[in-house]
């Protein structure tokens, strides 16, 4: 699979010499309160996570996700397993959370190495669920917003490995096919890293899609998996419209291992320039 490193230069002919600055408004921002009858699901980093990217990763992670698609509403998980959603209008009171899913079997999730649940909201009609565990969920949520909290359905459950937080997830149609495009983040042991941290960051990009025929009912399963390793978690990664390439933005490069568990045969990543505050910028092209 072919990719590209690039390094990501400052435009100076870009910046106004004239610009004085922004002014902070000390107007007072909005505060809403709202009593729960379950914890938000937080993790607390274990002693032997104690590396920057263990902290990038899982020590500041936002455990409110606004849904792009209606940015009126929130939603979070609890210490239940349950999946909450929220609506949001200024100068109102706020009513309860209202639930749209559960992850079945919560007891079941303590895994030696369990993450927080995670949540990305890959259409207006579609979310991907992590249960912190290794499981996958794809859900269909049906029309989200403006006050509606109907229950989601679980259409694709599968369990992918070792825990997981998602990063992206965007759902497309292909020659009449639904298809949807996940990628997820693990931090591992580098077993044969005798100096650093002795970890190393892995991104997981997966492809599910319907594979039911015309006239029979929806039946998910994963199509195509990629496995890539770096050292550093990206700043900003997402899958390409229409699935047609990754895109990160990262200190350290990243390249190739696995697809479909087969070894990946990579040249060696191409040297990116640091700049003179010694930050290493890169931008991963289609792959």
């Amino acid at each position: 699979m072919a990719a590209s490193n690039y390094s990501l230069k400052v435009n100076r002919d870009l910046l106004d010499p004239n610009f004085e600055s922004y002014k902070l408004s000390l107007d007072p921002l909005p505060t809403y309160k709202v009593e729960l009858d379950a914890a938000v699901e937080e993790l607390k980093l274990k002693d032997d996570q104690y590396t920057l990217e263990h902290m990038r990763a899982f020590g500041m992670f936002n455990y409110l996700h606004l849904d792009y698609w209606y940015e009126d509403s929130i939603l979070f998980v609890d210490c239940k397993g349950r999946v909450l959603s929220l609506s949001v209008t200024l100068d109102t009171a706020m009513g309860k959370p209202k639930e749209v899913y559960c992850v079945p079997a919560v007891v079941s999730r303590q895994h030696e190495d369990h993450l927080c649940a995670s949540l990305s909201l890959t259409s207006a009609t579609w979310a991907a669920l992590s249960d912190g565990s290794g499981r996958l969920y794809l859900l269909r949520t049906g029309k989200r917003g403006d006050g509606a909290h109907t229950k989601w359905e679980p259409l694709f459950s599968e369990d992918i490995g070792d825990p997981f937080i998602l990063l992206h997830s965007i759902s497309h149609v292909q020659a009449g096919v639904h298809i949807m495009e996940v990628l997820l983040l693990r931090i591992q042991k580098d077993s044969e890293e005798s100096k650093g941290s002795g970890y190393f960051v892995c991104l997981e990009w997966i492809t599910v899609q319907n594979s039911a025929g015309p006239g029979q009912e929806k039946r998910y399963e994963v199509r195509k998996r990629r496995v890539l390793r770096g050292k550093s978690v990206p700043h900003y990664a997402a899958v390409e419209p229409q699935g047609k390439g990754l895109m990160l933005a990262s200190e350290k490069p990243f390249v190739f291992t696995h697809v479909d568990g087969r070894p990946v045969v990579q040249p060696d990543p191409e040297p990116m320039e640091v700049d003179k505050a010694g930050t290493l910028l890169g931008l991963m092209g289609k792959c």
